[in-house]
């Protein structure tokens, strides 16, 4: 049965994951804060470009805190009846048997759109009121209708990982499959997926198919991806 490697081996401790030590540091500080008493800032926005971790890194820490994690995309929720329902109830009340609870609205982006019924006014309000920690995710911080919703968020940014940062999770998944894999093969993924951690995975895992080594000619002819950039960077 087919399973996509970035899925397969996505990481379940903040130890696996890639790259930016510092934004997961001050993540970490801020969630353990909660701990001590409600923070002034009561959500935590991370932000940055795609596939680099924002998710994963939010869901492991959970993982490690062993915390509730209410994990939803925001972009389904574009209504503030909908994010109210959602966000709000989860945001007031406990778990069941006591625990710690976090909640997450992934691809804030997406509820900015034409389509937006005063979600992010809805979700401004959730975050004043909430009494567990609120993470929101966005690629692009710096959208206008983002203005006030940042005055009431801890800003995380979460930037590419280094091409050795890449090749090295790259060689770990290599191990796991079995794969015997050149240096510079993995070197050459890493840099034609512009140092995209699920892109540079998800290629890997296209170029070894039914492969036990893979070589520097096997990937050789892979070309660059087409991105976008926001105008800001």
């Amino acid at each position: 049965m087919y399973t996509a490697w970035a899925l397969k081996h996505k990481p379940r401790s903040l130890t696996e994951v890639v790259g930016n030590e510092e934004a997961i540091q001050k993540f970490k500080d801020w969630i353990k804060s909660w701990d001590k008493n409600i923070p002034k800032k009561r959500a935590a926005f991370l932000h940055g470009p795609p596939g680099i971790g924002k998710t994963v890194c939010v869901e492991a820490l959970a993982h490690d805190l062993s915390m509730e994690l209410v994990e939803k995309n925001a972009s389904d929720y574009r209504t503030a009846e909908m994010v109210e329902r959602f966000a709000g109830l989860a945001s007031q009340y406990g778990t069941l048997f006591g625990g710690k609870r976090m909640i997450l609205l992934d691809e804030l982006d997406g509820v900015t759109g034409t389509a937006d019924k005063g979600g992010v006014r809805a979700v401004i309000e959730v975050v004043k009121e909430s009494q567990c920690p609120v993470v929101l995710i966005a690629n692009d911080i710096y959208d206008p209708r983002f203005a006030t919703l940042r005055g009431y968020c801890l800003l995380i940014e979460f930037k590419k990982p280094t091409v050795l940062e890449v090749v090295r999770r790259l060689k770990e998944i290599c191990k796991r499959e079995g794969i015997v894999a050149e240096d510079e093969a993995l070197k050459f993924v890493a840099q034609r997926s512009g140092r995209d951690v699920r892109s540079a995975i998800n290629d890997l895992q296209a170029l070894a198919q039914g492969k036990k080594r893979l070589a520097y000619e096997d990937v050789s002819w892979l070309a660059e991806r087409d991105r976008k950039e926001v105008i800001f960077n």
